[in-house]
């Protein structure tokens, strides 16, 4: 009952929701997304730009974050951390998670050798060539969906505020203007609640203004922050809420968005100001509102993953700490030598003295085409400059000439000693060295000295480390701000940094799904999720692998894995009718054999599906269905999947009371499977809901024809949904035939299984014969079944008790 309320509730907001509507102005030519049906899992990804895993704990601990917090605390998500790889920052990782490819370049900002030009990740040309390089040998893990203020679109053909495809027109999807003047006219109080925000951020920044005077800043960074943090704390990631809400509507197949106020404010500030934080609170009652509308859609089966990118350092500006910038350190070293005659790259006068979150906020409201946020300067491949590139703690030096290995080892030692460069390395031989404040020597055999000893990721970022120095883009000097002791630097001005090998900045967090199989994966890489995202959009190929499959025999001393279900036609709590997801839960449960209840077939409130033939389908299965009603409407009843070959012994309705003639028709089924440990008799019933009607129906179990007729000597499974709990008559009779399989083994737990959101009963069983035991038996209650159907499965493992 409740979950038909729910859909029609669903429906109602589908109907005359403001999302709902504006997909359909917007985009009437598409009902649903041409390539898919509407059964197959969708994802949605959000990524809060530079919150690392501890900052987040730290939020937690301020309750800034309550939604991400009660979603990890009430287990409906897993928190993760989540390795970076180097650079880490998000060009590198957005290309890893979206294309497959580490380490796409050695740092934020480089010297291409070939062109002799520079580039810098926040130039959309030079976004866009690295993306079509990889788009030509990689598919990209947005394609058919949506991509918002990332770096590279990821495939997505639609990718507003993207520095890949950075055009004014994707703000407002180059809608007519009779439809836009309806959308302004629907959406008219949340453009006054983000003109009152911004309002709001502009008396804060005010504040934030006088403390940066006070500090001596400079007045035209501090007022250009102002408009910068109204821009991407408010305005944007009001704009990507919006829009991210109507793709929802519309069923893309996967939606990701990314938030970046946080990132701003902790460059500016620190990781821990109190106006990074402040916006986190924001950009979590965000994510609560899109997670609440892709777990209402009935256009998809959306999975949700949260996750950052990166974590930040806390700081200090190279200038401010030695007095005088990077350039002018490092001229100073080469200054005799080999290198003392060779000119110097005049460096971009935006980057040599302002910092990235100010290119970054003025880049999305940069208007039409494809301007460059930090104009790359054209220069020939022959060269007799010295190029230094560093945008962030991580930098490289590029030389005009090769030096010996021991003019190598000295300007090292130089640059580390005099100009104050915490870390340094280069080639020599094929090998990677290192030079630091306090250890010199091979970066394979010294990384604890290097990175820390106690760093989290040390054995995957020192072969990182490895890779960028090895990269063909990399400078014969790789530089880096970080220090073991905590006192690390960033080249440009800010208090906040990522980019290179730190504990923090190469540190965020996932939460995903408490449905994956994360076993052994105590973090993850973009790698890792990338994999797990596209798991769940190839299921549909999957099954249509699965399906051409024959039934599996297993060996015979396997156990034999078995469950019972009530799958309430498919049908979740939450009104939706998802057949995939009942699918997806059996499947993770590798069950054998299958008993399901409350099956729907060619029944018009479900789709005039086959239920059972679907199921099997998806996963490679045997079937057999039951129908105890039969109507005008479609049937109705019980089933059973298998892996293994089935013999229907009999299919029979049990008895009802007189006085319930109306009432629900129920009914058992007896097969027999043959497993790979020999045949085995399968029961699965439903009985009813009324006390009496149901004492008689197990009667009739246990006392005629069915139970009676095993022979004494062949193995018996007995499941269902009993609708009676272990201190019943129902319970006590079948229990003098037949062993429970929750009460085998001391360490067994028994579970409730009804109601699924929040269990209470113990209404589903599975009994067996003393010919098998019970090596384990469990009710899945994850985040998942709590919603696919009103009960949550029990599931039995089995073997031969010889």
């Amino acid at each position: 009952m409740l979950s038909r309320l729910g859909k029609k509730i669903n429906r109602l907001r589908r109907r005359f929701g403001r999302s709902e509507w504006a997909a359909r102005q917007l985009y009437p030519e598409e009902q649903k997304p041409a390539e898919v049906d509407v059964h197959t899992p969708g994802i949605l990804m959000i990524q809060i730009d530079g919150l690392a895993y501890g900052q987040l704990l730290r939020a937690m601990d301020k309750k800034k974050v309550p939604f991400l917090q009660r979603s990890i605390q009430q287990g409906h998500f897993v928190l993760r951390k989540f390795y970076s790889g180097l650079p880490s920052a998000t060009p590198a990782v957005q290309a890893e998670l979206f294309f497959g490819v580490k380490s796409i370049v050695p740092a934020f900002k480089y010297f291409e050798r070939q062109s002799g030009t520079e580039k810098v990740m926040f130039d959309a040309d030079a976004v866009d060539e690295l993306a079509q390089q990889m788009e030509r040998e990689h598919s990209g893990l947005l394609a058919d969906g949506s991509s918002y203020s990332n770096i590279f679109a990821g495939g997505a053909k639609e990718a507003p505020f993207c520095i890949q495809s950075m055009k004014l027109k994707s703000i407002f999807r180059t809608v007519k203007l009779r439809k836009l003047a309806w959308f302004i006219f629907i959406y008219a109080d949340k453009i006054l609640r983000i003109i009152g925000l911004s309002m709001l951020e502009a008396g804060l920044a005010v504040i934030d203004l006088i403390k940066g005077f006070a500090a001596r800043k400079n007045p035209f960074k501090e007022l250009k922050f102002v408009l910068s943090r109204i821009g991407v704390c408010i305005i944007l990631r009001e704009l990507i809420h919006l829009h991210v809400k109507i793709d929802i509507a519309r069923g893309l197949p996967i939606i990701h968005a990314n938030f970046v106020g946080y990132d701003e404010h902790s460059h500016r500030r620190n990781p821990s100001s109190a106006f990074a934080l402040w916006t986190l609170k924001g950009i979590d009652s965000t994510i609560r509102d899109l997670v609440r509308s892709a777990m209402r859609s009935e256009q998809r089966d959306y999975h949700v993953f949260i996750y950052s990118d990166h974590g930040q350092e806390a700081c200090t500006p190279f200038p401010v700490r030695h007095k005088r910038t990077l350039n002018q350190a490092i001229q100073d070293c080469f200054s005799s030598g080999p290198l003392q005659h060779f000119r110097y790259a005049e460096p971009d006068s935006i980057l040599a003295n302002g910092t990235a979150l100010h290119i970054r906020s003025s880049s999305f409201f940069s208007g039409p085409g494809k301007q460059k946020s930090a104009p790359a300067r054209e220069k020939t491949a022959e060269t007799d400059e010295i190029h230094i590139t560093a945008m962030g703690p991580l930098g490289h030096i590029y030389l005009p000439t090769p030096l010996e290995p021991t003019q190598m080892k000295d300007y090292c030692r130089r640059l580390v000693e005099e100009a104050g460069i915490p870390l340094v390395c280069y080639l020599e031989n094929n090998s990677v060295r290192c030079h630091s404040r306090s250890a010199e020597g091979d970066l394979h055999r010294n990384a604890a000295a290097f990175l820390g000893a106690d760093h989290p990721f040390l054995d995957e970022v020192s072969r990182d480390l490895e890779t960028i120095c090895r990269h063909e883009q990399a400078g014969d000097f790789v530089i880096s701000g970080w220090t073991v002791d905590g006192s690390s630097l960033s080249f440009p001005q800010e208090n906040g940094s990522h980019g290179g090998p730190g504990s923090n900045e190469t540190q965020g967090f996932v939460i995903l799904p408490d449905t994956l199989d994360l076993a052994g994966q105590p973090f993850l890489r973009p790698l890792d999720l990338r994999d797990h995202v596209r798991a769940i959009r190839e299921e549909k190929q999957q099954h249509r692998a699965s399906a051409t499959n024959a039934p599996q025999t297993k060996h015979g001393n396997d156990p034999l894995t078995v469950m019972s279900y009530n799958i309430h036609s498919c049908v979740g709590v939450d009104g939706k009718h998802f057949p995939g997801r009942i699918a997806r839960i059996i499947r993770r449960q590798s069950a054998d054999i299958v008993a399901l209840q409350e099956v729907d077939r060619n029944m018009e409130r479900t789709g005039c599906l086959d239920q059972t033939r679907l199921l099997a389908e998806q996963l490679g299965m045997e079937h057999v269905f039951f129908p105890v009603l039969n109507s005008r409407e479609g049937e109705y009843g019980l089933a059973v999947l298998s892996r293994f070959p089935l013999h229907v012994m009999n299919l029979q309705v049990l008895p009802r009371l007189a006085a319930n003639n109306h009432g629900e028709q129920r009914g058992i089924m007896w097969v027999m499977v043959e497993t790979g440990q020999g045949p085995v008799h399968l029961f699965n019933t439903h009985l009813s809901l009324v006390r009496q009607e149901r004492l008689m129906q197990i009667k009739d179990i246990v006392e005629g024809m069915m139970l009676g007729a095993i022979p004494a000597a062949e193995p018996v499974l007995f499941c269902g949904d009993l609708n009676a709990g272990v201190k019943s008559t129902v319970y006590a009779l079948l229990a003098e035939k037949l062993l429970d399989a929750q009460k085998q083994h001391s360490g067994f737990q028994s579970a409730p299984t009804f109601f699924s959101s929040y269990p209470l009963f113990r209404l589903d069983h599975i009994f067996h014969s003393s010919h098998l035991k019970a090596l384990g038996l469990w009710v899945t209650d994850d985040w998942e079944c709590r919603l696919a159907s009103d009960h949550l499965p029990v599931t039995g493992r089995f073997v031969h008790d010889s």
